[in-house]
């Protein structure tokens, strides 16, 4: 069963919640819970979090994921991730 209240100061979760922050899930991995517990921590973020978050995303994106880690090892606790 997911603690969808669980919270991680693990840079790995938090790179995980930016990346399933958007309530999407096209692969039905995830357990809802948790989609819904990141979407909830990504609107609850300052602006200045968003911009952290969104320059990991885009540091994933590019394949460079230790570079995804740094940034978001910056952003405050995420929901754990289920899948890690």
């Amino acid at each position: 069963m997911y603690m969808a209240d669980a919270l991680s100061d693990d840079p790995a979760d938090k790179v995980q919640a930016v990346l399933n922050h958007t309530l999407a899930d096209p692969d039905k991995e995830l357990p809802p819970a948790y989609v819904a517990a990141c979407w909830r921590w990504f609107s609850a973020l300052s602006g200045d979090d968003q911009v952290i978050a969104a320059v990991a995303r885009a540091a994933y994106d590019k394949g460079d994921e230790g570079e995804a880690v740094k940034a978001a090892a910056a952003l405050p606790p995420a929901p754990v991730c289920p899948l890690l």
